[in-house]
């Protein structure tokens, strides 16, 4: 009983912190609390994660006056289990947490994360096997997000190739969310049909796959070069397709405009590569969906992955911390971006 009221009482807090009659500037989904593994042995316990605060990390880098409102949805234990720091984060980086859900008789998502020394990450559940109660959690249903996240003017979020969310998106579209931006989280386990593919990658405004997800979409993804690979994308709907490829950079293009550009990677000390995709990811949307071009959206995407791998899970402290060095590795990466056509 004395940890229920606990948790009532910081939930209580959180729900007021960051809260304001603006409308939310993005919106992001799933909150998973990290144990992490290195490949020395070395560990890190209760780290936020998820996707989601990763993915508000890099929208928060997006230089706007006033800064840009965020939130989170995402379900967390009902039982006063959300390890307190994990909120404390949030409240420190003023994101919206009206949409912490909580789930009554239901831990908060919680899985070890394991790291090779390749880079290779393997993510193992820490909780009994709750099918589609732990989905439910990870992707809250629409209809019970808070209204100021409903009518977010950008949303992001993770999706499985094999299950995408075409109900969360359309529900999104129907409160007028004009920009939807869509990762994958994980490599389809077999190729997609052309009809399942459509659906995928025409979803929202943003298909950003890491080139392992963009391959195992098709029969011959292995023999693909990167342009071919964007092409049969934006080809299959996708109005902006944001191909990551790791430590060769990325490429994004725009298929009305028919503009293409790629960029290297920003030089960054390796510390923690869990959750650079995301961060990319956040920054790539928010700067998008505000009114910048794709090739500005590109290097401040790389900002914010550079950002996030010289940390153990997301950076602490508040975005002013980052906000100018984000902005001298931006323009490093500027710099560094050359246009390409399909």
């Amino acid at each position: 009983m004395r940890r229920a009221r606990r948790w009532a009482a910081v939930h209580a807090t959180a729900r007021t912190r960051g809260t304001t009659s603006r409308p939310l500037d993005v919106v992001s989904t799933t909150l998973i609390v990290d144990d992490l593994v290195f490949h020395d042995g070395s560990t890190k316990m209760a780290v936020l994660g998820g996707g989601g605060p990763q993915s508000l990390f890099g929208a928060g880098l997006a230089r706007r006056d006033p800064p840009l409102t965020l939130g989170l949805v995402a379900g967390v234990g009902g039982d006063g289990d959300c390890p307190r720091e994990c909120v404390t984060w949030l409240e420190q980086h003023d994101i919206d947490t009206t949409g912490l859900l909580p789930y009554p008789n239901m831990p908060t998502p919680r899985a070890w994360q394991i790291t090779e020394l390749d880079g290779r990450r393997t993510q193992v559940w820490r909780l009994e096997d709750m099918g589609a109660a732990l989905y439910a959690m990870l992707r809250p249903d629409h209809s019970l997000w808070p209204t100021r996240a409903a009518t977010a003017r950008c949303a992001h979020f993770g999706v499985n190739p094999a299950r995408p969310d075409v109900t969360l998106c359309r529900a999104l579209r129907d409160a007028a969310c004009p920009f939807v931006s869509i990762e994958p989280f994980t490599h389809a386990l077999t190729p997609l049909t052309p009809d399942a593919l459509t659906e995928l990658c025409g979803m929202g405004d943003v298909f950003s796959p890491n080139e392992r997800e963009a391959r195992s979409l098709f029969p011959d993804g292995a023999d693909l070069s990167a342009e071919e690979l964007i092409k049969r994308m934006a080809d299959a709907g996708a109005r902006y397709v944001c191909l990551r490829r790791g430590e060769e950079g990325a490429m994004v293009y725009d298929t009305e405009t028919r503009e293409g550009y790629e960029c290297p990677t920003v030089a960054a000390r390796v510390v923690d590569e869990t959750g650079c995709g995301n961060a990319f990811c956040g920054a790539f949307a928010a700067s998008v969906a505000s009114g910048d071009g794709i090739a500005e959206g590109l290097a401040l995407g790389h900002a914010a992955a550079s950002i996030m791998l010289e940390h153990v899970g997301v950076p602490p402290g508040g975005f002013e911390e980052y906000r100018e060095e984000a902005e001298r590795r931006a323009a490093r990466a500027r710099a560094a971006t050359t246009a390409f056509s399909l």
